[in-house]
């Protein structure tokens, strides 16, 4: 069931699966089979790259058909191959070791060093550790996996639970709600979206409560961090709402203190909280990427690549696959299309 469902979703994507992320040494993609970064080696990769991700000296392509994973070091090329458990969907790096979601194995699974780590031993030096990896378990449904202060959490959907693991070790759960269709964390708060009822829950990660909710547009999907946590607003969210056309900006949580200090400097100097409250589109958005300065929206259905600001919205691209775009350290925005990768300054 699992493989026909995934198989499904790229039916409806390009004949070939194409993923793209910006690292410290360029921009890498992986795509036809090979993972290669951009003016620099090239590597074999997975059949079907459904994800990838970035740390300070690797990258990870995720298979999540085959349940197999390729790790290539962004200086040398040079690449590792592991098998995982079912339906590895995220990652990310911690230090020098890359934890996977496996979605439908209810795990998160450590590698280290480009070997799936087992009974504590690298395999390297213990072959006949050969058995179960390191593996983690969690809730049902685990649908997000994020990195804080050196500690993972884990939100899964239908149990509506978020797990926080330290040092391998699942040490703290909180029950918020289900169903969500993102989860992010700034600073010490976590923030789940709920579609259905139009919401942003928070949670405090340190004492790891449920601290209130935030009502926003009419369908939220997704969201991003866009600035924000000086001494005139609370960090700033956007939000993406497809049913409205619409990112809608909003401030995050904080302290009553807090509060009451940013409203008596804006009262003070005049100013209110934005001058527009959210930014239009001629489609529905449902993915935002903010990374400094620059803006990007994502239109799944139309493969649509948009630039925006707290006011207005521009076309990058069209027929953009939902992977195949990135925004770069340098401040521009990536995308592969048709066999080549569209730099900064090229876009069509």
């Amino acid at each position: 069931m699992k493989r026909l469902f995934i198989a499904l979703v790229f039916c409806a994507l390009p004949s070939s699966a194409q993923v793209v992320t910006s690292t410290s040494r360029g921009v890498v993609i992986a795509h036809d089979g090979r993972v290669q970064l951009s003016g620099g080696w090239t590597a074999d990769g997975v059949e079907n790259a459904t994800a990838i991700v970035a740390g300070s000296d690797r990258v990870a392509v995720l298979d999540a058909l085959n349940n197999e994973a390729v790790i290539a070091d962004l200086a040398t090329g040079k690449t590792t191959r592991v098998q995982t458990a079912e339906t590895p969907i995220a990652g990310v790096f911690l230090g020098r070791d890359l934890y996977v979601l496996a979605r439908d194995a209810r795990v998160v699974q450590r590698v280290v060093q480009g070997v799936v780590h087992a009974s504590g031993v690298p395999l390297k030096d213990a072959p006949e550790a050969r058995t179960t990896p390191v593996s983690i378990p969690l809730d049902p449904d685990p649908a997000f996996l994020r990195e804080a202060n050196g500690k993972l959490y884990v939100y899964s959907r239908t149990a509506g639970t978020l797990q926080e693991i330290v040092n391998d070790r699942l040490v703290r759960r909180v029950r918020v709600a289900p169903f969500a269709s993102d989860f992010e964390i700034g600073g010490r708060t976590g923030y789940l979206v709920y579609p259905r009822e139009a919401r942003i829950r928070t949670i405090d990660l340190p004492s790891m409560k449920v601290t209130g909710a935030v009502a926003v547009g009419a369908v939220p999907v997704d969201l991003a961090f866009a600035g924000g946590g000086t001494a005139l607003t609370a960090r700033i969210l956007a939000v993406a709402d497809p049913s409205a056309k619409r990112i809608w900006f909003t401030e995050g949580t904080q302290s009553t203190i807090e509060a009451v200090a940013r409203g008596f400097v804006r009262g003070f100097l005049g100013l209110g909280l934005f001058g527009s409250r959210s930014s239009q589109f001629p489609t529905g958005v449902d993915r935002i990427v903010v990374r400094d300065k620059i803006w990007v929206a994502y239109d799944s259905s139309s493969g649509t690549l948009y630039r925006f600001t707290k006011s207005k919205s521009s076309v990058i691209a069209k027929g953009i696959a939902p992977q195949a775009f990135a925004v770069t350290s340098s401040g521009g925005v990536v995308y592969w299309k048709d066999g080549t990768l569209v730099a900064p300054g090229r876009e069509r």
